[in-house]
């Protein structure tokens, strides 16, 4: 009878053992799970040596979607390019991110004046114009207007630079172009027939305070 006993209450403690270690493994399974879940492009910057890292990967590793004006400028990555070669943010650069449409007629009116901003900078500002349209629509207006549209343009077919600028910054309304300074920041955003001219003459010479 009084083996029994004892042999019961070993038998208990050796359930009670097994409960606690298992209890104490669960966050070290949790953490495992998160590992396995984690973003794409965090697991390929872990798995690939840095210097065998491509200019795309990079980017797809690093990109963060701003959340405020002096945040890092989300990627100008997989775009279909219409017009010009493709643009990569880098630093030391100062880039105009504009996002129009073919059908938008303040858009239309405004594309003279970004012509005449990149005309007036050259090199020292890039500007692109992006549209969320399908390419068969924006090609051919693009070619139609030639020299009249005198900068880069692209189609976010995808949606993501989208997201990455006119969602991040709750921007419903288009025409809205983007400053992106030297140090690869977004530091303006509004109407390009607005104060875009007087921002990028003092993001130039460093002179802008970026708001707030």
């Amino acid at each position: 009878m009084l083996k029994g006993q004892i042999m019961k209450r070993l038998l208990l403690i050796a359930i009670i053992m097994l409960c606690a270690v298992l209890l104490i493994g669960c966050p070290k399974d949790e953490e495992s799970s998160q590992a396995t879940a984690a973003p794409v492009g965090q697991k390929m910057a872990a798995a690939a040596p840095a210097g065998d890292m491509s200019a795309s990967t990079m980017h797809a590793a690093t990109a963060t979607i701003p959340t405020k004006l002096g945040d890092a400028a989300y990627p100008l990555t997989g775009l279909n390019w219409i017009k010009g070669d493709p643009v990569a943010i880098s630093p030391g650069k100062v880039y105009v991110v504009e996002f129009w449409a073919t059908w938008c007629p303040p858009c239309r009116e405004s594309i003279p004046h970004l012509t005449q901003l990149q005309a007036k900078y050259k090199d020292r500002i890039t500007f692109v114009g992006v549209s969320q349209e399908d390419p068969g629509v924006v090609k051919p207006f693009v070619s139609d207007k030639g020299d009249k549209m005198a900068y880069t343009v692209a189609v976010d077919t995808a949606g993501k630079v989208g997201k990455g600028y006119m969602t991040a910054f709750g921007q419903g309304g288009i025409p809205t172009a983007f400053v992106v300074d030297a140090k690869g920041k977004v530091v303006w955003y509004g109407h390009p027939m607005g104060d875009l001219e007087s921002v990028l003459g003092q993001v130039l010479a460093g002179t802008y305070s970026v708001p707030g």
